[in-house]
């Protein structure tokens, strides 16, 4: 399944702009966002930059002609106005059924608490989020990911709904300590 087929899905998410003069089309600016948070962008002017630095690439290879670049003030309007979830799952979704598992593979599973979320780091009340990631080893993939806060979850609920999730069957899944209780939650 090539990219075409993520293009099509990416089509399918509404356009906040109805009505306006579009010069940058949705999916491509989704597109070129997927690309630059793979790429290791995670803030909207990295994001800016990594489009303006690729635009040209970026439009020989769908074979676009001139594609102008959106502003950063419509990558911040994009952000708040499009559904990030349903982007997410049709990226999911599309790398599920372009890179399927093959058995045998061995995913490791794993837990890290976000530092810039710790609220009250010396109280009784101490909180902060955990992300939990599944990633394959043999490619590097991550192909699931489930976060949860340090006073509502924990880490081993958190890999049994991911593994749930994920209905993978045939794999090797590794674990750290943690993951050896006898009855733990």
């Amino acid at each position: 399944m090539g990219v075409d087929a993520l293009i099509e899905q990416l089509k399918t998410i509404p356009n906040w702009r109805r009505g306006r003069t579009v010069q940058y089309p949705l999916w491509l600016m989704l597109l070129m966002t997927l690309l630059g948070v793979m790429s290791g962008y995670s803030s909207l002017r990295g994001l800016e930059d990594f489009m303006k630095r690729h635009q040209r690439e970026v439009a020989e290879w769908l074979g676009l002609s001139k594609a102008k670049r959106p502003s950063y003030c419509t990558l911040r309007r994009m952000t708040a106005q499009v559904d990030a979830q349903k982007v997410a799952e049709i990226f999911l979704l599309w790398a599920k059924q372009s890179c399927p598992l093959q058995e045998g593979a061995v995913i490791s599973m794993d837990g890290k608490a976000l530092g810039r979320t710790v609220r009250d780091c010396c109280g009784q009340q101490q909180d902060f989020v955990t992300v939990v990631s599944a990633c394959v080893q043999q490619h590097d993939w991550v192909i699931g990911q489930v976060s949860f806060h340090n006073g509502e979850g924990s880490e081993i609920s958190s890999v049994r709904q991911l593994l749930q999730h994920l209905e993978v069957s045939g794999v090797w899944v590794t674990l750290d300590a943690l993951h050896t209780q006898k009855n733990g939650l």
